[in-house]
């Protein structure tokens, strides 16, 4: 998905880093005069170009377990990245974020995913005036009627993640022509075998990095919640860490610094509502822990408007 995308511009690998990916969209954002651009390139895409995890999501029964696949298998296709299906009796939100808080801005990457979510969604049927409504975590920066009226639904920004919002029962929409139970299976199978590989040669420090990056202001992000969201001891964590020589306490710190000046720079939340996001025990220990980095108080740089870190440029 990722090199048809950037065209010839871009590596020529069959990856390529987010940071370049994400930067690359931006540009073709900046430069076109069709606000739609992006959702609509998100929308046609060919879901079996994806690979594994497009086959899976088409071979799936409803529109419920395609889009529980495409949130579970979606790693296959892009790294450092969070989606997610939330449903409850009226709604299901799928949401969509970049974890990484130097890869900014995200505007186009945004439009891109959430224009991918909704031709899912058409692809088993879903009527466009179906989804009820769509946010992205980026402000407002355009004539936003052009893109609505796209839509078919009301737009709003500032959100924490990206998301897009459909009726709970339209998870229960088929595909017309349905695959068979065995042919599921096998799609599933294959998706899954795909995950299992990419977290076998993942290094331990960056599969500990997103995990923390997802769960910072969302749960727990100690050792021992870490390591069994891996899927580890925390014996084997450290084992693991120890081996490439980034202990825990290392790499816990380096996503609080990140993820704090990201909040701090981008948003108006308090102080002590930032400092209980990144699991300090009280600003105090916050406010210590940014002046030992910064040589600045949260405060200071907040107020003195510092320059954002970003490697989007």
């Amino acid at each position: 998905m990722i090199p048809s995308l950037i065209g010839e511009s871009g590596p020529s690998e069959a990856a390529v880093p987010l940071d370049f990916f994400v930067g690359q969209l931006e540009a073709s954002r900046s430069n076109s005069k069709n606000p739609m651009a992006l959702w609509s390139l998100g929308e046609a895409i060919d879901l079996r170009s994806l690979g594994c995890l497009g086959e899976a999501v088409l071979n799936s029964a409803t529109l419920g377990k395609a889009l529980r696949v495409f949130a579970q298998g979606f790693a296959v296709i892009q790294s450092n990245t969070q989606v997610q299906t939330l449903v409850d009796e009226n709604e299901t939100h799928v949401t969509y974020r970049v974890l990484d808080p130097h890869i900014w801005p995200r505007r186009a990457d945004a439009e891109l995913s959430l224009g991918l979510i909704r031709g899912i969604c058409a692809a088993f049927g879903l009527r466009r005036d179906a989804v009820r409504a769509v946010g992205f975590e980026h402000q407002q920066d355009s004539d936003t009627r052009p893109f609505a009226q796209h839509a078919g639904c009301a737009l709003s920004f500032g959100h924490e993640e990206n998301r897009l919002t459909l009726p709970t029962q339209a998870l229960s929409q088929r595909r017309s022509t349905e695959p068979s139970p065995e042919v599921e299976r096998q799609s599933l199978k294959v998706l899954e075998n795909a995950l299992t590989e990419q977290r076998r040669t993942a290094p331990a420090s960056q599969r500990v990095r997103q995990t923390v990056l997802s769960q910072l202001g969302r749960g727990d992000v100690s050792q021992q919640a870490v390591a069994s969201a891996l899927g580890m001891s925390e014996r084997s964590l450290r084992r693991a860490l120890a081996q490439e020589g980034r202990p825990f306490h290392e790499i816990l710190e380096e996503c609080r610094r990140a993820q704090g000046f990201a909040l701090l720079v981008r948003t108006d939340q308090r102080l002590s509502e930032i400092a209980l996001a990144l699991g300090y025990s009280d600003q105090t220990a916050f406010s210590r822990a940014f002046s030992r980095w910064f040589g600045l108080s949260p405060l200071e740089i907040r107020r003195n408007g510092a320059i954002e870190e970003s490697v989007i440029r």
